[in-house]
């Protein structure tokens, strides 16, 4: 799809009523900056995207960020003129940010994971932003096990051997350690097989969101054979 065929279909600045009513799989573009739109796929978030040219004449497709997170109209034209400005001096955004994704550790993942979480934009069951106390939970086995065993490693170069034996490291209990949290606080990381496959569930969710923004293109995780949990559950 050409940026100049785009501009064409534009008719107007695009508004928070476009916005708004913008319904699933379908896109808008902007009448005052080539290029510049918004996308909303089959779910509620609506992306500013740019479509640009590269000095090669190769078409580009740049995100720009989510409506709301914290990106308006107003503030994605503005970055879309700056973005337009680099390309007309010869670089290649699109390309330069696949490149640090690429590169991205599996600690940078990490942060990312927990501050859109804080956020409320990492969802949990029933299509609800998660708790503050699960977010507590996630970023002690995020803490505990996944920064010190896989940290240093590339989310992009992370296999599923790799995953494999993170998995059978926690159920050896090499990440068991006691941290000082606060001046008379302890925790304790305990490993084994439970906590293993627990481990395991956040980091195939996590992995999961490292897919969707686009660090790497499947989930190492996925099929990978747990310990089974060993907690038991009562009907009352």
């Amino acid at each position: 799809m050409r940026v100049t065929g785009m501009a064409k279909r534009a008719s107007k600045r695009i508004g928070l009523r476009d916005l708004q009513s913008l319904p699933p799989n379908s896109e808008i573009w902007d009448a005052s900056v080539t290029g510049l739109g918004a996308r909303r796929r089959s779910g509620a978030a609506i992306s500013f995207v740019l479509m640009y040219r590269n000095a090669e004449g190769r078409q580009r497709w740049l995100t720009i960020g989510r409506l709301g997170s914290p990106w308006t109209a107003d503030m994605a034209r503005a970055e879309a003129i700056r973005i337009l400005g680099e390309v007309a001096k010869g670089g290649d955004p699109a390309q330069d940010k696949q490149a640090r994704r690429k590169a991205a550790t599996m600690s940078e993942l990490l942060d990312l994971y927990l501050a859109d979480a804080e956020a409320g934009h990492v969802l949990g069951r029933g299509g609800l932003p998660k708790k503050h106390g699960t977010i507590a939970i996630d970023r002690g086995m995020i803490e505990g096990h996944m920064r010190p065993l896989l940290g240093s490693r590339t989310v992009a170069g992370l296999t599923r051997r790799d995953v494999e034996q993170f998995m059978r490291s926690v159920a050896d209990g090499k990440t068991s350690s006691t941290r000082k949290t606060r001046p008379r606080g302890l925790s304790r990381v305990r490993g084994g097989r439970g906590a293993a496959t627990r481990v395991m569930g956040l980091l195939g969710a996590i992995l999961t969101y490292s897919v969707n923004r686009g660090m790497r293109p499947d989930n190492p995780a996925r099929g990978v054979r747990r310990y089974a949990d060993g907690r038991r559950s009562r009907r009352l």
